[in-house]
Parts: structure tokens; C-alpha cells; sequence
């Protein structure tokens, strides 16, 4: 059953001001207001040839300080490495040419994860640049990494950011912000427009599949019908899971009836 796990679910949570200004407040241990929404759901491709990412939840505030928020609920991709690339592509896109390095804007790349990244135990892993020689010396680049954890067991975090977290994990209540959220999640899953939308997304992997089968028994042609339907099969199930990995989670494309190793592999190529 789709929660607030599932990307679409939570970017479309997330277009809630105030829960958006309450979460990001909650995470952060500070109050974040005014909300910038007109980069959401934002692409950054620096070149053809480079990487390109697509950013789950990219907004800012009234100070002009960038977030980007992005749900991980499977353990498959080296997260530490992929942060630092996300801050290298942000300040790339940020910064126009011929415009002083001060200009650029503080930037917050966070994780919320259904799993410990570095199996300590912690709700929460906040990282900045720091002097390895003088204790208390920062760098100041303005760039902060935080790593969520929905099964966390410590640490210093508020009520609120806990009962967000085990929201996260399917987990709620009926009082307090544990029914604002579950009541946010039944909305946006009744909203007409975005059951067509979520509806339009599984049509379009339907159509991605049938174009996978037709490449596939294209190329495989040469090596008799029989293989090339395998192959044709194969190269369908892969776009589609493609396409669906930007909508839903590993699990629950997993759920749909894919092989859990092929869709673990297409994860880690995407």
C-alpha cells in the first residue's frame, strides 16, 4: 500500500506549505519559512555527456538557502559518494558565470531513509566540512549533508521529527502531527488530478514496455523468434522498471512482480 515512502506520495505531501515549512523545520532543529516552489521536482544536467540528476524535492527559502530532499528506501547506491555529487551539480547550476563565489547559496542535501546508512543507531547523521588539525575550526563552504534514519534509536532530535520519521515507515497515530501527516497522505491519494497523473505514469511504462519488447526482438532477431522474445522481454522489463524507479520504491516495484535481482541491478545502472 502506498505511503509516505513512495516518492510520488511524498513530493506531492510536500507541495503543502506548511507541512513542508514543519518538516524541513523539524529536520533542520530550526525554523525554515517562506518556501520557494518554482525549481520543484528540478533536473540538472551540466553537460550531454555527464550524469544528469533528477532532484525528488528541490526548493528554497526566504533567505534563498536550497534544499533538496530525496526518500531512499533501499540500501543500493553509495550514498555519501552520490551526496557530494548532488552538492557539486547544485552549486554548478547556481552559479552563472562571471558571478563571485560569495554569491553562492547555502545549500542542504538530505536523505530520509528506511534504513541506517552507517549502522550506528542514530535518527539523524549531520555532516559539514570541518579542520581535522583545529578542533572547532569549519570551513564555512555553506554546505550541509543530512542522512535521515526512519529506524533510528538515538540521538537528539524533537517529538515531532519522531513521529515524522515513523510516519515515513507507515507508522501513525490519530492525534497530533502523527493525523496531520496521515490525513495529508489520504488527500493527496483521493486527489483526482493526481490519481489521473499517477494513473498516466503506469500508462506510460505500459508503452515503454511494448517499446522495450520491439527493440528487443529487433535485435534479436538474428538468433531465432524464441530468443528473441526473451530478449525482448527483457529489455522491456528493463525500461520499465527504469521509468517506474523515478515514481516508486525498489520494494515496491518489487511488489509489482519483477525479480528482485534484476530490479536491484537496474537500480544501481540508473
Amino acid at each position: 500500500m502506498l505511503g509516505l515512502s513512495d516518492n510520488f506520495i511524498f513530493q506531492k505531501v510536500m507541495l503543502n506549505e506548511e507541512l513542508c515549512k514543519k518538516i524541513l523545520s523539524e529536520i533542520l532543529g530550526k525554523e525554515v519559512t517562506g518556501i520557494d516552489y518554482s525549481t520543484y521536482e528540478k533536473t540538472i544536467e551540466i553537460r550531454r555527456d555527464a550524469k544528469g540528476i533528477r532532484l525528488d524535492v528541490y526548493i528554497k527559502d526566504e533567505e534563498k538557502t536550497v534544499y533538496n530532499v530525496e526518500i531512499q528506501n533501499t540500501d543500493m547506491d553509495n550514498l555519501p559518494k552520490r551526496s557530494r555529487y548532488y552538492h557539486d551539480l547544485i552549486d554548478l547550476d547556481l552559479m552563472e558565470k562571471g558571478e563571485p563565489y560569495e554569491s553562492l547559496n547555502h545549500s542542504y542535501v538530505i536523505f530520509i531513509c528506511n534504513f541506517d546508512v552507517f549502522g550506528k543507531g542514530c535518527y539523524k547523521y549531520t555532516f559539514q566540512n570541518r579542520c581535522m588539525e583545529e578542533e572547532g575550526l569549519e570551513l564555512g563552504d555553506g554546505s550541509t549533508t543530512i542522512f535521515m534514519n526512519t529506524g533510528g534509536r538515538k540521538g537528539d532530535i524533537s517529538k515531532d521529527c519522531e513521529v515524522f520519521l515513523k510516519s515515513i515507515r507507515g507508522q501513525f497515530t490519530d492525534t497530533g502531527f502523527s493525523a496531520i501527516l496521515k490525513k495529508e497522505v489520504e488527500k493527496v491519494k483521493k486527489n483526482q488530478k493526481w490519481r489521473k497523473e499517477y494513473m498516466y505514469m503506469s500508462v506510460f511504462l505500459h508503452d515503454a514496455e511494448k517499446k522495450g519488447m520491439a527493440e528487443g526482438l529487433e535485435s534479436g532477431r538474428k538468433q531465432g523468434l524464441e530468443q528473441g522474445i526473451k530478449q525482448g522481454k527483457a529489455e522491456a522489463e528493463r525500461i520499465a522498471i527504469k521509468k517506474m524507479l523515478k515514481k516508486l520504491s525498489i520494494e515496491e516495484i518489487i511488489e509489482l512482480g519483477y525479480d528482485r535481482d534484476f530490479v536491484l541491478k537496474i537500480a544501481k545502472e540508473s
